[in-house]
């Protein structure tokens, strides 16, 4: 087995520690949940919201958020879409 070793900040390292004590509650919290109440919770918490984010860039405020369609090109055919109406050979 391979290890990695990583040299982290202070607030680094408060932030995975953070992280890491809330996946430990979590799942303190799951194990005391039967098998058809887990299966719930996980339905009930996979992605609550759209995927997002907010970044400031020069004193302005971008948001960006992302929406996805079943009947929507895929990111890989969009790609080669793209690559094929621009390459000429």
């Amino acid at each position: 087995m391979s290890a990695i070793q990583i040299e982290l900040t202070g607030k680094e390292w408060n932030i995975v520690k953070e992280v890491w004590d809330k996946v430990q509650r979590e799942i303190a919290h799951l194990t005391t949940l039967s098998r058809e109440q887990r299966l719930a919770w996980f339905r009930e918490h996979q992605y609550p919201r759209p995927i997002g984010f907010e970044r400031e860039i020069g004193g302005t405020v971008y948001t960006v958020n992302a929406h996805f369609s079943e009947g929507a090109e895929t990111a890989d055919g969009k790609v080669n879409r793209i690559l094929n109406q621009n390459i000429t050979l």
